[in-house]
């Protein structure tokens, strides 16, 4: 992808073409500048869309039902994703290839002509890049979009670290004590990552009229592992500060299509970078409550799917009563788990921002992009586990085949 930064699109002259950065190039960008690659969109429809089938799905009575189908109900709602990423694909090329055209040479005579062509183009490829995720994730490492991401990501960080050495060893001030503030910064910041991703709450239980296999046997070599439901305090991952990033820029797409005054003012309101508008204290503080209010919000209504699946499989929560007490039970853990991950991913992620902002005016324009070490941190333990699981499926078809199965 980095590649077709060079790949021509409808002979747009390159010098009004921008390096991308960090997250902000593999999710797509409609800023006011204008960066010029058949991947113009990323991966941005099919996030869109994924998010919107998440939601529809908890609350359609069709796409609910459909989601409990199994395998073949699953491969449905992939089908729907997809043609959700391919009308939003479509609509997003609209509004890039109409916002360009006074960076086009050919606009002023072949207007028609010039959007019909570049938005086949970036459609084309958003739709490419959905194709890449599928496959990734469809192989068994992880989810693709994440890992286009994470390498996206990895590779902005290795041209800023080069252009922040590359300063500093012209600076006639000592370098090494900013370096090793920015390396404990990034320590930091990715141990938080971990503990935000990696945090649950483990609730125990207890199954009716029957024991473990292991712990039926007295010598047992196998380790007895006590059954749990663990609560994770982030269980959307990186999806709340995604749905915020987008929330919080469809003022700024507003302002470029509408040319109000009213999204013109909202759109200086919620840009940290500008010297024009609201105090940056008022971005932040939006940022942080929307991550804090998209991570306690829960449409799945999960505790009552939980208890019923209890139910089905013949287990309890011990000292809790099956049914409505499971259900207010499980409620005030949800709740106490999500409002405390709430709470530190958007400690996590307006600090992280802030930062960003620092550097980015010391720097002059670039920086590390803490922001998105919670993705590299989640793809990087997503890719782990799925290398593990990879290395158990011989031992296991061994074991299975050996018991006939």
């Amino acid at each position: 992808m980095e590649a077709t930064r060079f790949s021509p699109n409808h002979f747009y002259p390159h010098r009004f073409q921008t390096k991308p950065n960090a997250l902000r190039d593999e999710l797509g960008d409609f800023t006011a500048e204008l960066k010029l690659s058949i991947f113009q969109l990323g991966i941005s429809p099919q996030i869109i869309a994924s998010i919107i089938m998440q939601v529809l799905c908890h609350v359609v009575p069709s796409l609910v039902k459909l989601r409990k189908e199994g395998l073949d109900g699953h491969e449905k709602i992939k089908s729907y994703i997809w043609w959700m990423s391919f009308g939003f694909a479509i609509l997003e090329a609209l509004i890039v290839a109409c916002y360009s055209l006074p960076y086009s040479i050919y606009a002023a005579t072949y207007r028609v002509k010039h959007v019909m062509v570049t938005s086949i183009l970036l459609v084309c490829g958003a739709m490419t890049i959905t194709w890449i995720c599928d496959t990734i994730s469809e192989s068994g490492f992880g989810q693709g979009s994440s890992l286009i991401i994470c390498v996206g990501i990895l590779t902005g960080y290795m041209e800023t670290l080069y252009k922040m050495l590359t300063q500093l060893s012209v600076s006639a001030v000592s370098w090494w004590p900013y370096v090793l503030a920015v390396l404990g910064i990034f320590t930091i910041v990715t141990m938080w990552a971990v503990v935000v991703t990696e945090g649950c709450r483990k609730v125990k239980l207890q199954y009716y009229g029957f024991k473990l296999a292991s712990a039926a046997r007295e010598h047992s070599p196998i380790t007895e592992v006590e059954p749990y439901i663990p609560f994770n305090i982030n269980p959307a991952g990186m999806q709340p500060v995604l749905t915020t990033s987008y929330l919080l820029a469809f003022p700024s797409i507003l302002a470029s299509l509408l040319r109000s005054p009213f999204w013109e003012h909202a759109k200086e309101m919620l840009n940290p970078e500008t010297s024009v508008g609201a105090e940056p204290w008022v971005y932040y503080s939006i940022y942080a409550f929307f991550v804090f209010l998209f991570n306690i919000f829960d449409i799945a209504n999960m505790p009552k799917e939980i208890a019923d699946y209890l139910n089905k499989m013949g287990a309890r929560i011990p000292n809790i009563k099956p049914g409505k007490a499971t259900i207010e039970y499980l409620s005030k853990v949800q709740a106490s788990t999500r409002f405390w991950g709430g709470l530190l991913l958007s400690v996590l992620a307006t600090t992280s921002s802030v930062l960003d902002h620092y550097l980015r005016r010391v720097n002059a324009g670039f920086a590390i992009g803490f922001t998105s070490v919670l993705i590299i941190v989640g793809s990087i333990i997503e890719l782990r586990r799925s290398y593990q699981a990879y290395n158990v499926m011989p031992s296991l078809s061994n074991a299975l085949r050996r018991y006939g199965v």
